[in-house]
């Protein structure tokens, strides 16, 4: 499969709809006007060379080029795509190591320092600063993204894509920051972060987490209940159509719902590129895995990598799904007018 410059195009498509949904409502701040005078003319080449090419997409193949966008938790520099460090640190990627020499390989971005703050800066194009979207959100969090954010969902849905989002959601529980209302057609998601995995069980850390973290959390008697704590009450992950009923997925705190989203998710997104290829409408998917869980490998499995940590865990078997994906658009004769973009949101967890 011939790859083209991924998320450049990416970019230059949302900036292509921004520009035409509601341009007239951004507000830029100063350091934008000193930059626009320093860059400006570099930046209108780049543009015109975007929509070249995006222009030149569509006429060959007779639709707008399709966009995968996958994004997961918390890998360092060199994590994907370099394979000396990756023997240094005890796993391998073969697929998205070949994927990666094959198409672009970016080795340095900019992105927010956590989960919550970089799916809200992807879902809008804006700093996470301005959505009010960055702190990282746990459970309960009683708010999320407002519905007056634009999102990539809705500009490319009003350019004629069919949009899905499957995965880690992570931006609020409040209705109107559900991914149905974001512009998404479809959409499986937890509208938390991970933390929840370790409500089962045997997460023996589960009750204890929140509170290492935020220590705020404590009551301020030690010895009282606290009558609103619901180990077993949490919503690990919520299902629905645009603007449609939503409902709860899974019944944790069941172990076994955990590890079987992901699955669930790769599904949906292969099914999700059948079903718009038959309806011939160009698609958006955005798939964020949330395998990278704190339960780590299923009692008495196999680990799959000499490293045997969560991350390098699920990369190894997240590894083995590349090819699936690629081999689905290539039979959908597609391969050559999609976008697939393989990322991670931010850096380690931990240093």
């Amino acid at each position: 499969m011939k790859k083209v410059s991924t998320v450049v195009l990416l970019v230059g498509f949302i900036l292509l709809g921004f520009a035409s949904v509601k341009a007239q409502q951004i507000v830029h701040d100063a350091e934008y006007y000193i930059l626009k005078a320093q860059h400006g003319d570099e930046w209108a080449k780049q543009d015109k060379e975007i929509q070249d090419k995006l222009k030149a997409l569509e006429k060959k193949h007779g639709r707008k080029p399709n966009i995968i966008h996958i994004m997961w938790d918390d890998s360092g520099v060199g994590e994907v795509g370099v394979p000396h460090l990756q023997a240094n640190r005890g796993f391998k990627t073969p697929n998205m190591n070949k994927f990666a020499a094959e198409g672009q390989y970016y080795s340095r971005m900019y992105t927010e320092p956590s989960c919550t703050p970089t799916r809200a800066a992807f879902q809008t194009g804006r700093l996470a600063v301005r959505s009010g979207m960055y702190t990282v959100s746990f459970p309960y969090e009683y708010g999320g993204m407002s519905e007056d954010e634009t999102t990539i969902a809705e500009v490319l849905s009003n350019a004629g894509y069919a949009t899905a989002f499957y995965g880690k959601g992570h931006l609020g529980d409040i209705e109107e920051s559900y991914m149905t209302n974001m512009g998404y057609d479809e959409a499986l998601w937890s509208p938390y972060n991970q933390v929840p995995s370790m409500y089962v069980a045997r997460g023996d850390l589960g009750p204890m987490y929140p509170t290492s973290v935020m220590p705020e959390l404590y009551p301020d008697d030690p010895y009282d209940m606290d009558k609103g704590w619901r180990p077993t009450g949490y919503v690990w992950a919520l299902e629905g159509t645009k603007n449609g009923p939503v409902r709860e997925w899974g019944t944790p705190p069941n172990e076994d719902d955990y590890y079987a989203i992901e699955a669930e998710c790769q599904k949906r997104t292969l099914d999700f590129i059948k079903k718009s290829v038959k309806a011939e409408k160009p698609f958006f998917i955005s798939y964020q895995p949330v395998a990278a869980h704190f339960l780590g490998t299923k009692p008495g499995e196999k680990k799959v990598s000499v490293a045997a940590g969560i991350l390098q865990e699920f990369l190894v078997e997240f590894d083995e799904w590349i090819p699936v994906l690629l081999q689905t658009l290539k039979d959908e004769g597609i391969e050559e007018n999609t976008l697939v973009i393989l990322m991670a949101d931010n850096g380690p967890m931990t240093h």
